[in-house]
C-alpha cells in the first residue's frame, strides 16, 4: 500500500504527451527508501538475526483527462507500484517465492480508474483510487502506522487497513462534492471480496467471497473553517459461509491546524482480525497526533496510539516522535517509537523500540 507523505517534497511538472485538444496525459512518479531498526526487550539470547534493514517502494503514475464527445469530463489512469522485492532469484530467506509472488501481485493494484464527471458528481470504476478509509485528518509529519505493523520480526496490530478493505478490490461507485461545505461524499461497491481483477473479464465461482461496500465523507477546510479537516468511513463485507461473521470496519477523525500548530484525533474499529476468522475479535485503535512547523522546511510531531483488542490481556500502545525536513525535491523523515503490549501480549518480547528513517522524492 502507498504510504502517504504528509510533508511534501517539491513536485516536478508533469510530462504532457497528448496532442489532442480534448485530452492530456501526464506521467509522474515517486520513490521511497526506508531504514528500519527494531529492538525487542525480551529477545532470546539464542537469537542473533539482524533486526534492521532497508526497504524500498517506487511508483509510476500514468494519467489522462479530457472531455467526452457528449461534453462530460473524464479522467483515467493506472499506476505501476513496486513494493520492494519482485525478483525471481533467491538470496537468503527474504527473497523467497512467497515474497516474489507478493511483489508481482502488488504491481498493478494501485490507483487504477476511469472517472466520468457531470458537474459535482463522478461515476468511478477501478481499484485504490476513490477516497477511502485509509484517509487521515489529524495533522501528522507522516503516517507511519503501516511501518510499525509490518515485518516478521515484530508485528503491531495497528495499520491503516481496517474491516472489509473495499478500496483494495475492484469496485464501482459515486463521488459527490457538496459545494460551499468542503465536503465530499462517496459510496462504492466491490462485487467480489478479495477480487483485484485477475483478467479483463469478471469470473465468479462457488468459492468466491461475497462483496463489500464502503461509504464515507471527507471534509477539507470544512464548513468554511480553514485548517479544519474531518473524515468518517464505514465498510462491510457480507459473510461467505454460515460459520463466518460479516467483516466490518469504521474509521473517523478530525484535525485542526492554526498557524504553526496542528492537532487531531482518529479512531479505527474492526470486528474481526481477518477475512477468515470465525469469531468476533473486536479491535479499537485511538490515535492522537500533534505537529509543530518550526519553519517552511522543518516539522516536528508526536503520536500516541492505544489499541484495545477483545480477549487480550494488554492494550497495545505506541508512542512516536517524528521529525521531517524538506530538502526541496527530497524529504527526510525520521520516527522513533516505543511499543508496549504488541498484539495485546504481556510477554517481555512484546516490549521494545523502533527507529525508522525515510528518504522520499516525487518526480
Amino acid at each position: 500500500m502507498k504510504n502517504k507523505l504528509l510533508i511534501s517534497s517539491a513536485l516536478a511538472g508533469g510530462l504532457v504527451l497528448g496532442g489532442s485538444a480534448y485530452a492530456q496525459t501526464t506521467i509522474t512518479g515517486s520513490l521511497d527508501l526506508h531504514y528500519r531498526s527494531i529492538t525487542n526487550d525480551g529477545q532470546s539470547a539464542t537469537i542473533t538475526h539482524s533486526r534492521n534493514g532497508l526497504g524500498r517502494e517506487s511508483q509510476i503514475n500514468i494519467q489522462n483527462k479530457g472531455k467526452l464527445n457528449n461534453g462530460l469530463d473524464y479522467a483515467a489512469g493506472f499506476a505501476l507500484e513496486f513494493d520492494g522485492d519482485a525478483s525471481a532469484t533467491t538470496a537468503g530467506t527474504r527473497n523467497t517465492t512467497a515474497v516474489y509472488s507478493t511483489g508481482l501481485g502488488s504491481i498493478s493494484n494501485e490507483n487504477t480508474y476511469i472517472d466520468i464527471t457531470a458537474g459535482t458528481t463522478t461515476f468511478t470504476v477501478g481499484i485504490d483510487h476513490v477516497q477511502n478509509s485509509t484517509r487521515h485528518s489529524a495533522p501528522m509529519v507522516r503516517n507511519h502506522l503501516d511501518d510499525t505493523g509490518f515485518g516478521t520480526a515484530w508485528n503491531s496490530s495497528v495499520t491503516d487497513q481496517v474491516g472489509a478493505r473495499t478500496k483494495e478490490m475492484m469496485y464501482f461507485g459515486l463521488v459527490q462534492s457538496v459545494p460551499g461545505t468542503g465536503l465530499t461524499l462517496s459510496a462504492v461497491k466491490a462485487p467480489i471480496g478479495g477480487d483485484r481483477g485477475a483478467s479483463d473479464q469478471s469470473v465468479t465461482t462457488s468459492t468466491e467471497r461475497n462483496g463489500s461496500y464502503e461509504v464515507g465523507v471527507v471534509g477539507v477546510n470544512a464548513f468554511g473553517m480553514n485548517g479544519l479537516n474531518l473524515h468518517a468511513f464505514k465498510n462491510k463485507e457480507t459473510k461467505s459461509t454460515p460459520s463466518l461473521n460479516d467483516l466490518s470496519g469504521t474509521t473517523y477523525g478530525i484535525g485542526y491546524t492554526i498557524g504553526q500548530f496542528g492537532a487531531g484525533i482518529e479512531q479505527l474499529k474492526q470486528n474481526r482480525s481477518s477475512d477468515t476468522d470465525t469469531a468476533e475479535t473486536n479491535m479499537k485503535a485511538t490515535l492522537y497526533s500533534a505537529t509543530f512547523a518550526v519553519d517552511k522546511n522543518l516539522s516536528l510531531g508526536g503520536m500516541y496510539t492505544v489499541n484495545r483488542i477483545d480477549n487480550k490481556a494488554e492494550n497495545e500502545k505506541i508512542k512516536s516522535a517524528l521529525i521531517g525536513y524538506n530538502l526541496g525535491p527530497v524529504a527526510v523523515i525520521a520516527h522513533y517509537d516505543l511499543l508496549n503490549g504488541v498484539n495485546g501480549s504481556t510477554a517481555a518480547s512484546a516490549e521494545g523500540k523502533q527507529l525508522g528513517v525515510r528518504l522520499s522524492t516525487n518526480f
